[in-house]
């Protein structure tokens, strides 16, 4: 077999050399040959070279494989996706990592391929990260995933609804209000979310009715998704769940009515300084202070914060103590 040196790929780089880079892949003396060749593959992107380059993707040697992950992004050819998705299984993570971004170079003509591997447990989250970030090139990848909500692995929907989040994308709001009904409660909750990072005010009602979910995880993601949302018709309910027996959702609660900055939250944000949990409890006195700065609030309701000075004293600074004392 052929044996070549760096000196002999610069060269056969520099003079565009396909063929002679292809054969100083397969050089198996000398594992930094064959990086360089694959480098140099990538950045003359003659398509001559990607079946060459996809046979070496299985080097022993991993800064080889992660060269070729390079030279296949840099190519952009279709005919690397299901080679690169297997890439990310790969022992090595700067090797996985360069096969994340080679596909997501790639585009659009990975994602039906990588929608059908979130159904592979191997890959699926690498798979959802690679098509989150091909979503927010502007790629049309909304449909494809919108298919993946209804596949029967709960693990698949999960993912998917993942990636819609990543996106962002207002289009997709109703399908992710329906997830909500989801058999799966850990469908249920990367619903919730997805929905308070998108911030349409159409799930707000039914994320209110998430807050009474039967999953406490579901119930947690859902008050923080209308803290998110910011829209006032989540306070009262969101006073109801400041008497949810788990202590997450009450702060999920507290933290969510803190954000809204609605004076009707003053009431109930008192009362929950006597809560069980010492968290709650903090957040409830740092979101009257907050309510406090907003200076929405009348005089009986800076009264009644007044009143409950010493207790809210125990959870804050000196600095914003003295901040409070002169907008009481």
């Amino acid at each position: 077999m052929q044996r070549f040196t760096l000196h002999d790929v610069e060269r056969m780089k520099a003079e565009g050399d396909v063929e002679g880079l292809i054969a100083a892949l397969r050089d198996e003396g000398d594992e930094q040959v064959r990086m360089a060749a694959a480098l140099g593959l990538g950045e003359i992107g003659d398509p001559r070279a990607v079946e060459p380059l996809i046979a070496v993707l299985s080097d022993k040697v991993w800064s080889v494989r992660w060269a070729v992950a390079k030279a296949l992004g840099k190519m952009g050819d279709s005919r690397a996706v299901e080679p690169l998705i297997a890439a990310l299984k790969d022992e090595k993570w700067v090797v996985r990592r360069a096969a994340v971004e080679a596909l997501v170079k790639i585009g659009t003509p990975a994602v039906k391929p990588l929608v059908a591997a979130l159904g592979d447990k191997d890959v699926r989250w690498a798979a959802a990260e690679v098509l989150g970030k091909i979503g927010r090139t502007g790629a049309p990848i909304v449909e494809a995933l919108l298919t993946a909500l209804k596949d029967e692995n709960w693990q698949v929907r999960k993912a998917a609804v993942s990636v819609l989040k990543e996106i962002g994308d207002p289009r997709v709001t109703e399908s992710l209000i329906a997830m909500l009904g989801d058999d799966h409660p850990n469908v249920r909750q990367a619903s919730a979310r997805a929905l308070g990072k998108i911030k349409d005010s159409r799930a707000v009602k039914p994320l209110i009715t998430a807050l009474k979910d039967e999953d406490w995880l579901v119930r947690w993601a859902a008050a923080e998704a209308l803290g998110e949302i910011g829209d006032s018709r989540a306070v009262e309910p969101l006073t109801v769940a400041l008497r949810d027996e788990e202590w997450e959702v009450r702060k999920a609660a507290v933290e969510a009515l803190r954000k809204i900055s609605d004076p009707r939250a003053v009431e109930p944000l008192v009362a929950t300084l006597k809560d069980k949990n010492r968290w709650v409890r903090k957040a409830a006195a740092q979101g009257l202070v907050s309510l406090l700065r907003s200076g929405q609030l009348d005089k009986r309701q800076k009264r009644l914060i007044s009143s409950q000075r010493d207790t809210i004293a125990k959870w804050i600074d000196k600095e914003a103590l003295s901040e409070i004392d002169k907008l009481l």
